[in-house]
């Protein structure tokens, strides 16, 4: 079985790294991972990754499992769309140390990196991603293709709309929303809504960044 990373950027390898760890694999195993990227400028800083040209190009094989590796949510909402038009639905992945309550939903091709904890009644909607150490609470949701970035706290009952991103650290207090497309800079403190494309930054975390 092949490991197919759509993203050869900086969190498309560490998630190379994560797919090696969690399958007990040496990084240096070849014909395990392949990178795919539109980019020309692209490359693999791991000589056993093979990049392998763009999305157009890549033979994929119904065994394939296919990640996105982007970590930038506009680019992880445009490789989805891509692949569901060729009929390629991206593959979920739970790295082993993470928790998992067993009544929380995950959906397709969401990404849990090491040591997060997903809480009672939570729900991962399409192409989330968690980066390492993220904690989302009891009955917290998460719109399709959101970025949460490391040591973010979502308390209980939180919403996050689609195509969001988190910034490292920053906390979303008990059942407040954060509307599709905002932006919450690292280290913010989220304690009241955030407006629907707003970008917000501090503690308390306000509109202006």
């Amino acid at each position: 079985m092949r490991s197919i990373i759509y993203g050869a950027g900086s969190f498309g390898h560490e998630l190379a790294e994560f797919i090696c760890d969690s399958l007990n694999i040496n990084l240096d195993k070849k014909e395990c991972i392949f990178f795919v990227d539109n980019w020309k400028n692209a490359k693999s800083e791991n000589i056993a990754w093979k990049l392998c040209g763009s999305l157009d190009e890549f033979n994929f094989q119904e065994s394939d499992k296919v990640y996105i590796g982007f970590g930038d949510p506009l680019k992880r909402h445009e490789a989805f769309i891509s692949l569901k038009k060729r009929g390629i639905m991206p593959s979920s992945f739970i790295h082993p140390t993470a928790y998992l309550s067993k009544d929380c939903q995950i959906m397709d091709g969401s990404i849990i990196s090491p040591f997060c904890t997903v809480g009672f009644k939570s729900k991962l909607n399409c192409n989330v991603l968690l980066n390492t150490y993220v904690a989302v609470g009891h009955h917290v949701e998460i719109g399709e293709s959101s970025v949460i970035s490391p040591k973010t706290l979502l308390a209980g009952k939180a919403e996050v709309g689609e195509r969001c991103f988190l910034g490292s650290g920053s906390i979303i207090t008990p059942s407040k929303k954060v509307g599709d497309n905002a932006s919450v800079g690292a280290g913010s403190v989220v304690y009241r809504n955030v407006k629907e494309g707003t970008k917000v930054f501090g503690n308390p975390a306000k509109k202006g960044f």
